[in-house]
This record gives C-alpha cells, structure tokens and sequence, in this order.
C-alpha cells in the first residue's frame, strides 16, 4: 500500500517576509511533529475501513531530500504511538531512501544531493528519480 503523507512546506513565517522559520520555532521538530500526526491519522482510518483492532507493525520510507529530519521523526511517531491503545503495539520502521538522478543527455544515473552534477556531461541538467518522497510503504494490520 503506498500512501503519499507530505506535501511542500514553506520555510517562512507567513507575515513577516525574510525572517526564518527554522530560527523562529519554539519546538525544533514541529514539522516532523505534524507528519507524525498525519501518519498517526492516515493509519487510524486504515484500521476502521479494514475493521482491524490494531496495528502490529508499519513501515515507512523518507527520501534524503525531503527536507524531514529522520530521527525528529522517528522520535514524534514513537510518541504518538505510546498515546493511542490501536497503535501502541505497532512497530516502527524507517527507511532513508537515497537520492538518484539521472542525466538529461546521457542517461546515466547517480546518487547525490541537490548541487550533484554527472560525471560524463557536467551541470547539463538532471531529473530526479528518488530521494524527496514521504510514503507508507507497509502495514501489518491485527485483526
């Protein structure tokens, strides 16, 4: 089952233009806080519509460039876990998914981040094919 979670989020305080939002936050995973909560919800909605008493397990891809820092977000979906008696057996597995790109002229795919040229043909321009993805890969339902 493959479930997209996240969408792009501004880095900026609505209201007050060039002040970041990374310094200005008073909890510093707030973000992956609120990702924790989708996913809390989105498994929630799995077990009614499936009528399942609880999760055993679920399994969940972040791509390294999906701006989500991993163990933020390992520690928020642990918490939320521990509250709700349908998920507090679940386990939790984290899967960084590396970034791959591959090049408008060759062909040819590498890994890297977001400055990651082609060995072969330079900064011609390349295609993201992996890394920047969110997704519930995997559920173990109890029922």
């Amino acid at each position: 089952m493959w479930v997209l979670l996240s969408r792009r989020f501004s880095r900026r305080r609505p209201g007050r233009p060039g002040r970041s939002f990374e310094r200005s936050r008073p909890f510093p995973a707030m973000h992956e806080a609120s990702l924790a909560l989708a996913l809390a919800e989105e498994l929630l909605d799995l077990l009614q519509k499936e009528g399942a008493r609880g999760v055993l397990s679920f399994a969940v891809e972040v791509g390294e460039l999906s701006g989500v820092e991993v163990e933020a977000f390992r520690q928020a979906c642990e918490a939320l876990i521990r509250t709700h008696p349908a998920l507090s057996r679940a386990k939790l597995e984290l899967r960084v998914v590396p970034a791959r790109w591959r090049c408008r002229i060759c062909g040819k795919t590498f890994g890297g981040d977001w400055w990651s040229v082609c060995q072969d043909c330079g900064p011609a321009g390349k295609d993201l094919l992996s890394g920047e993805e969110l997704l519930l890969r995997e559920v173990e339902l109890e029922v």
